[in-house]
């Protein structure tokens, strides 16, 4: 551990500049609030990372944005586009909302979003937004921990440009972008166009990623009306490689490896479609109708290939099977359990929101209606299932800054009704109060992730008499801008409990489970609490020093039990970055630490670690510009996952000409 801080501290020393951190600026529009507050008010925490910075970056894939975020962590096993699980504020995946251009993309089935944030084509995004904390007053269910609202490119000043990059495990990427903006009538007329393929290999014979982006969007504005339509589609692919894993009760308790395996694939295919209309009556009046669907199809295939190959058992009476024992150091074969049969699952949303906006004399308001309609096909190998639920919702939403006193108030409520488990109102209040540069906020906020649909009608061991998790958080803060030093840094201190927590209880008598027992139900309990430091320190006007720390205690407590640690979470985690920008270069590098977590088996630890990525581009001429990304530069061991091997050392180089 020491070393590889030394080697943090020495390649920050030596290297000019950092990836994207937190932005932290004296003053952002924080679109996500759709209220479009100013970030100095905020009751809450936000970070915004903006197109150029992500260009800046040489990113491969959005993990890696969000993960140098305060509060952000990920479990990534294996190479690029493969099984990817989000961790916020010591929540998983479901109590986290993912929107794109505004529309939900959280799967009804699943309640997440699986693993698109490793598929997803940065270059197709002109900006990300994180809202820390419960948000369910703005957008409902699934956003305890917060919400990662993703904006596609718009147009805006001409522009063309074509793209190709080459890597390390055969990475290849062809991109090609186009924006425009043209006076069309009373208004202007804004188009953008992406479109994006990628090819890699993985870190196993037979793995690899393929995926095919298209993004297209339509803005047109005049004094009175804004409208728009965008589309999102993304089609990926990885095959995988087999994992073998073993528990036992003595210590170590768990070991798990992977053998190349032929024929074992996810595929999965994903839209967004989005359109709008916004018509301002006047200058502090507007009502906006907006409507968004989304479609994921997913397949996934693993077939029966035999024996994959031998491992080496690492205890004696090792088995894998339950019937056959091995002592230290046989070899063991390892067979794969793949199916002929190929698992299907398609999940859809349509969403309708009206929304009445008012803005004025330090008041800035919403209330509005939305209709939410989600669906859930699954057939092939893991069985049927098909389910169904409708959502109607209202709310109301603003701030109201005092006169000149510094203080601003926030208040938020939402009454969401389902056809199918009943209905939640869940609210928010919080303040900020403005002294000089120093300003301090607080807030408290419900919140609540409803059951999904596979939780609700799997026709084995589903239960239409769930109830959803119900969640509250108190969090309290500081920021301050000293302008004459160029310093901003933020603190935040949160403490977020959830009850009803939905589980797997294996004692439930059930005669629809072949095995006679085991039902989802409400039972368990989560708490979370924790602080987030970031900071962001202009030294000059070429080099900028970035980074946060955060420290996540979050525990469960399972019926009839004292409280665990939460696995796969953290305590520490941080990020320290140094960025450079002068003229037509850019150069970073930037350290990830992350702490040691308990695995899966809440009994192994995963080891902690720290990793050094590196990044530069260069504007040859108007026209060109090359740019170059290396992840963990010195190949540190960096576990994610037990029993997944990592990439190690890992680079790209690109080239993009933009024809004007």
């Amino acid at each position: 551990m020491k070393h590889a801080l030394l080697s943090a501290a020495t390649a920050l020393a030596l290297l000019p500049a950092a990836q994207a951190a937190d932005t932290l600026l004296p003053e952002m529009t924080i679109e996500a609030s759709r209220l479009d507050k100013a970030s100095s008010t905020l009751t809450q925490s936000a970070s915004v990372v903006e197109a150029e910075e992500i260009a800046r970056g040489g990113y491969t894939d959005v993990t890696e944005i969000l993960r140098s975020l305060a509060g952000i962590e990920f479990k990534q096993v294996g190479g690029p586009g493969q099984y990817n699980y989000l961790k916020m504020r010591g929540f998983g995946a479901g109590h986290v909302l993912v929107v794109v251009d505004g529309v939900t993309l959280n799967q009804a089935g699943s309640g997440d979003v699986g693993n698109l944030l490793s598929q997803l084509d940065p270059a197709s995004i002109s900006r990300i937004e994180v809202l820390r904390g419960p948000q369910a007053v703005l957008y409902g269910a699934n956003a305890t921990a917060g919400v990662i609202s993703i904006t596609t490119k718009r147009g805006g000043a001409p522009r063309l440009s074509v793209g190709a990059e080459a890597g390390s495990l055969g990475w290849q990427k062809l991109k090609a972008s186009w924006q425009h903006a043209v006076e069309l009538g009373p208004g202007q007329l804004r188009t953008s166009v992406h479109a994006s393929r990628v090819d890699s290999d993985g870190v196993h014979k037979y793995e690899g990623f393929k995926d095919e982006t298209f993004q297209f969007a339509a803005d047109y504005s005049t004094e009175q009306i804004d409208a728009g339509i965008s589309l999102w589609h993304t089609d990926s692919r990885f095959d995988y490689a087999h994992l073998t894993e073993v528990t036992r009760s003595a210590r170590p308790s768990y070991w798990g490896g992977q053998l190349p395996d032929p024929n074992a694939y996810n595929a999965t295919r994903t839209a967004v479609l989005q359109a709008y209309v916004e018509h301002h009556l006047s200058t502090t009046l507007s009502h906006r109708l907006a409507a968004g669907q989304t479609l994921s199809q997913r397949k996934s295939r693993d077939l029966d290939d035999g024996l994959l190959g031998y491992i080496t058992a690492p205890w004696d009476n090792f088995t894998v099977n339950w019937m056959d024992y091995y002592n230290q150091g046989d070899a063991v074969p390892i067979h794969d359990s793949g199916s002929p049969l190929t698992a299907h699952n398609k999940d859809r949303s349509t969403q309708f929101d009206y929304s009445l906006r008012y803005a004025a004399d330090g008041l800035k308001a919403l209330a509005g209606a939305e209709r939410y309609e989600s669906s859930t096909r699954q057939w092939g190998r893991w069985g049927t299932l098909k389910g169904e639920a409708d959502r109607g919702s209202f709310y109301v939403n603003g701030e109201y800054a005092v006169g000149d006193s510094g203080l601003t108030l926030a208040a938020g409520l939402r009454h969401d009704d389902y056809d199918v488990w009943g209905d939640k109102t869940t609210g928010s209040l919080g303040a900020s109060y403005r002294l000089g540069s120093l300003t301090l906020f607080a807030n408290h906020g419900t919140s609540y992730r409803a059951p999904t649909l596979q939780q609700l009608f799997n026709p084995n061991y589903g239960s239409v008499t769930l109830k959803p998790e119900s969640g509250r958080t108190t969090e309290i803060g500081v920021r301050q801008h000293l302008a004459n030093t160029g310093l901003n840094w933020e603190a935040t201190l949160w403490h977020a409990q959830v009850s009803d927590v939905v589980i797997y209880d294996s004692s439930i008598a059930n005669p629809n489970n072949p095995y006679g027992y085991g039902q989802y139900a409400n039972a368990d309990k989560q708490r979370t609490r924790g602080i987030e430091f970031s900071l962001a320190w202009a030294l000059d006007d070429a080099w900028t020093v970035k980074g946060n720390y955060t420290y996540t205690d979050s525990h469960t407590r399972k019926v009839g039990a004292d409280d665990e640690r939460t696995v796969q979470i953290a305590r520490h985690k941080a990020n320290l970055g140094l960025f450079y920008v002068k003229g037509p270069f850019s150069a970073s590098a930037h350290a990830y630490y992350t702490d040691k977590r308990l695995d899966w088996t809440g009994r192994d630890w995963i080891d902690d670690y720290v990793r050094v990525d590196v990044a530069a581009r260069y504007a040859v001429s108007k026209d060109v510009s090359l740019y170059a990304r290396v992840e963990n530069v010195f190949d540190a061991d960096a576990p994610e996952g037990l029993g997944y091997k990592q990439p190690g050392t890992y680079g790209i180089v690109g080239v993009e000409y933009r024809f004007f």
